[in-house]
């Protein structure tokens, strides 16, 4: 099969990727061996070591939508959501030329090789104002993009699960150029990107490489004092079918042929709706955060328009506060996803064609992308250290019936409302 262009471009770019990630690292490794004084080598890490429990034995929580926890719900405790290690390496030629490599091992349903790369990119600063990073870059779509797995950075355990926890995009393939500047009161920051980026994600007992081909964003931050705001808007169109659909999709292609047009109707309303290929994804974000030393307070709020049931569509958002004393900062969470449309119900009886439970597991597996769900937490930080810092945290999460997207459950659990508490201790450091 002949490639087109776009499609040879970005095959060669991801071999490439893995070529200068092994260029990189031997170039770190033989600027240490030779001890060259000042080195324009620097090698850093950082890492994560969580424990978490909580109190419902039919349901399994995940931190974003490319994990996968054991199915069969046997143990309520988990070493996997939150810990994980990072390592990253950075080579500065010059003022003007650098290059940054990351990698980061953390619990994901499917790992190869190159997803272990986050950050594998050329930096380019042609003037103070300007920068062009071209490689592996980080998606640049919310207030914690740069620093999403660093949980060093922020107060609480992990990123908000309604919030954060929908996107499995941590990085593109492609590049950004971002236009900096300072006024007398803010330093103003704009970002344009573009790449593709795939990346595992479960789908049902099997594995899904989903795909975002011509991702794009755009996003404008403004800093001044203890205030940081920033806005963005993205899009992606969802590259590939889901192999393991196919055969429910050849089924209501076939039932929307029968000559009972109710019925027909119905199978190729619900054949559409359940699409992942070619689907256009938009998002729209707002962020502000606030830390004078004192008072702590950060807040996200987006929204998502698509195409198709089966991607998520609708409201998100959170607010934190927290207070410093000394080397505590306690702090309160509240966080909420609301999908955009209501549940999706049968408009007509199948079993009058023998299809009842074709039509069934449809509604099921449409409806399954839905989170309807809201979480109170209550935790706090001790930095008992200068790299190193402890984490505790309690979470009460109420889910609405059908809208159980952000979970692992039971079968039985799907058409009902849950209510969990999960608490995690843990550890986050730099080194």
């Amino acid at each position: 099969m002949e490639l087109s262009g776009e499609r040879v471009l970005m095959s060669h770019y991801r071999d490439w990727s893995v070529r200068a990630l092994s260029s990189l690292l031997i170039l770190c490794a033989t600027s240490v061996l030779a001890d060259v004084e000042p080195s324009p080598v620097r090698l850093s890490g950082y890492g994560t070591l969580a424990y978490s429990w909580d109190n419902h034995s039919q349901m399994a929580p995940i931190r974003d939508i490319t994990q996968r926890p054991q199915d069969d719900f046997a143990t309520n405790e988990t070493w996997k959501l939150d810990s994980r290690l990072g390592l990253q390496a950075s080579y500065q030629h010059s003022q003007q030329l650098g290059a940054l490599v990351q990698l980061v091992l953390r619990d994901q349903t499917k790992r190869e090789a190159r997803d272990l790369i986050e950050l594998a990119y050329l930096d380019v600063q042609p003037s103070d104002l300007l920068r062009l990073r071209v490689g592996r870059v980080g998606f640049d779509g919310f207030l914690m993009s740069d620093h999403r797995n660093l949980g060093y950075a922020y107060a609480w355990m992990r990123p908000p699960t309604e919030f954060y926890g929908w996107i499995p995009i941590f990085s593109l393939d492609g590049a950004d150029l971002t236009h900096e500047w300072n006024t007398d009161d803010a330093r103003w920051q704009v970002r344009a990107q573009a790449g593709t980026t795939k990346v595992w994600v479960p789908m049902g007992q099997t594995n899904f490489r989903f795909e975002a081909d011509n991702l794009w964003s755009l996003s404008a931050q403004r800093e001044s004092g203890p205030w940081r705001l920033k806005a963005g808007v993205s899009g992606f169109a969802s590259g590939a079918e889901v192999p393991s659909l196919e055969p429910l999709h050849a089924g209501l292609e076939q039932i929307a042929a029968v000559p009972i047009p109710t019925i027909a109707s119905e199978a190729a309303m619900l054949r559409r709706e359940m699409r992942f290929g070619d689907v256009q994804l938009h998002y729209a974000t707002f962020g502000a955060s606030y830390d004078d030393g004192d008072w702590l307070m950060q807040m996200e709020l987006g929204r998502t328009w698509t195409q198709a049931t089966m991607t998520p569509a609708g409201w998100n958002g959170y607010l934190v506060v927290g207070r410093h004393i000394n080397t505590w900062t306690p702090y309160a969470m509240f966080s909420a996803s609301r999908p955009q449309d209501n549940v999706l119900t049968p408009l007509n009886d199948w079993s009058v064609i023998g299809q009842r439970p074709t039509q069934t597991m449809t509604y099921r597996f449409v409806n399954s992308s839905r989170a309807d769900q809201t979480t109170l937490a209550l935790g706090a930080r001790w930095d008992f250290h200068p790299h190193a810092a402890m984490k505790f945290q309690w979470e009460h999460t109420r889910i609405e019936p059908q809208g159980y997207a952000q979970w692992f459950r039971a079968a039985d659990v799907f058409e009902r409302s849950s209510q969990v508490n999960m608490y995690t201790v843990g550890m986050d450091f730099l080194f």
